[in-house]
């Protein structure tokens, strides 16, 4: 269990007065933080979020922190209502300076660019981005008709900030996954089918990961046979559709430069694995537990994870030596709504993780300090024992 202290004099119930009522972009709120250690790990944890309404990182597969670590970006419901509209907001990494980034209904397509300091979403037939520290908003491109496939989905952008990816469904219903040249705001579409899902951009821009689902649960090949595989990559002009060859990942994501992709495996597998195109075979990070989400640094050194089935925590895995290093158990109950999921997901200079969990009993947004040694530690092979009792 989570130990500590330090909550701010917002109580639950004072701050669960704030989202239900219609604040404007930009509005600054009182800070929401509780801070606690993991009694494992001794790792410091902070709460960034205490409201009544739900609030969620933006996902695993993209880093939704600024590229100086000072602020993260997540999404919070404007009210303890359901179907109650999303909002972006933006708090610093010490739990301070909660800020409202968004004031429409109709949020999705979102994504964080850390080199930029800004987050692009979808609204009202746009493309906008806005910057994180001034609350700059402005239009990157007209959608052309296009709606978005899912109520506060998530994008994709390379690490530049300079190419955009996300799905979007035409008048007739057909879903398309497109790209968008934020310099000049011009919009290609990539792909033609049913619902484009988990879009992830290799960090280069040059290739896009995708799945694919049809209305009725099926999948259509470019050759319009219905097929039992979902998973595809194009590069980044549209050209060179083809199938993910490798259909053993449960979640996954681009593990740096490196060409390849990990993950955590499907059931019954037990582990984290790397695969790249051409491989015969993935490649074994580490073994022995049920990883379920995972994610990596930009360097491609370490991978942070979940677990479930059972629950037993974060954990930390230092690819070149398969060291792993446990991290804090998020208390979460690993359940069916997204936000009850940890999702984890490093900042980019490795020294936090982002997490989700509902362990208020309501899911909210967390995030656990890497101390300075327990990385080199991590490298190592530390193995944490308890540090508080009680």
């Amino acid at each position: 269990m989570l130990q500590g202290g330090k909550h701010h004099k917002n109580l639950l119930g004072i701050a669960a007065l704030w989202r239900d009522v219609r604040m404007a972009r930009g509005s600054k709120y009182d800070p929401e933080r509780a801070i606690m250690r993991d009694p494992r790990s001794g790792l410091r944890i902070i709460r960034l979020t205490h409201c009544a309404s739900i609030s969620s990182n933006l996902y695993f597969e993209m880093c939704s922190f600024t590229r100086d670590e000072a602020f993260v970006v997540f999404i919070s419901q404007r009210g303890a209502a359901r179907d109650a509209p999303w909002d972006l907001f933006r708090a610093r990494t010490d739990g301070l300076e909660l800020v409202q980034l968004t004031d429409c209904d109709d949020l999705s397509g979102i994504v964080m660019s850390p080199k930029t300091g800004s987050t692009f979403y979808m609204s009202r037939g746009e493309l906008r981005r806005i910057d994180v520290l001034s609350f700059k908003d402005e239009p990157i491109a007209e959608l052309g008709g296009l709606s978005p496939a899912y109520p506060f989905s998530v994008a994709s952008i390379d690490a530049e900030g300079s190419a955009y990816f996300a799905a979007g469904v035409k008048d007739n219903g057909v879903g398309v996954l497109f790209k968008v040249e934020v310099a000049s705001g011009k919009l290609k579409v990539l792909f033609e089918g049913g619902l484009q899902n988990h879009i992830h951009v290799e960090p280069d821009g040059r290739t896009v990961y995708f799945g694919d689902n049809r209305k009725d649960g099926a999948t259509e090949s470019a050759a319009g046979r219905q097929e039992a595989a979902s998973e595809y990559l194009v590069d980044a002009d549209g050209s060179n559709l083809r199938k993910y060859p490798f259909s053993g990942f449960a979640h996954k994501t681009w593990f740096g430069d490196t060409g390849s992709m990990q993950g955590c495996l499907l059931p019954p597998g037990h582990g984290i694995v790397t695969f790249v195109e051409g491989d015969l075979a993935p490649t074994v990070i580490t073994e022995g537990r049920y990883y379920w989400h995972s994610s990596a640094s930009t360097d491609a050194e370490w991978i942070i994870a979940d677990t479930n089935w059972p629950r037993e925590g974060l954990y930390l895995i230092h690819a070149p030596t398969r060291t792993v290093t446990y991290v804090c158990d998020p208390q979460s109950s690993c359940s069916h709504p997204q936000w009850t999921h940890p999702h984890p997901a490093l900042s980019p200079g490795m020294r936090y993780v982002l997490f989700n969990s509902d362990m208020t009993g309501i899911g909210q947004v967390y995030l656990a300090e890497l101390a300075g040694e327990f990385l080199g530690k991590a490298a190592e092979g530390y193995a944490c024992q308890p540090v508080l009792t009680g």
